[in-house]
């Protein structure tokens, strides 16, 4: 009997938030908190990376000024697009399932370690990636026919 009332109580609370906030307005708000917002950091610190290696002061009001505009322009286009790729991909279902997970203290948690684990992964891989790259081109040297059947 108390799984059977748990479960009831659960199905009645999942029909309150899918009436009161439509498919739409759940996919904008996981677009802004799962993807834009993740990407505004993973951008930012790569720029700072990338200027940084060149030698230049990056973390500075006046390097803000210059890139935040630049930042919001290219997020705003994404921001017009990723919505639809998000009903390609996912059911209504799943759309209410990741935005009432996004919801609670640990899907909050989840969300904002997520700049994290990219840039550390990214890091991680990126010397094997480079392994990768020199390993293809050397063995599209070696294997001439192979680079121009591709070109074909």
């Amino acid at each position: 009997m108390y799984k059977i009332y748990i479960s009831a109580i659960v199905i009645f609370n999942t029909c309150i938030i899918a009436d009161e906030t439509s498919v739409d307005e759940m996919i904008d708000f996981i677009v802004q908190e799962q993807f834009l917002s993740t990407q505004e950091k993973t951008m930012r610190d790569s720029m700072y990376t990338m200027m940084e290696t060149m030698g230049l002061k990056v973390k500075s009001k006046t390097f803000d000024d210059f890139l935040d505009p630049l930042i919001k322009e290219y997020l705003s286009g994404i921001q017009k697009k990723v919505p639809a790729l998000y009903k390609d991909i996912y059911t209504e279902e799943e759309i209410l399932a990741l935005y009432n997970f996004m919801k609670t203290a640990e899907g909050i948690s989840i969300n904002k370690k997520q700049s994290l684990v990219i840039e550390k992964s990214m890091i991680m891989i990126s010397d094997d990636a480079m392994k990768l790259g020199q390993s293809i081109a050397i063995a599209l040297q070696e294997n001439p026919e192979l680079l121009e059947s591709m070109l074909e």
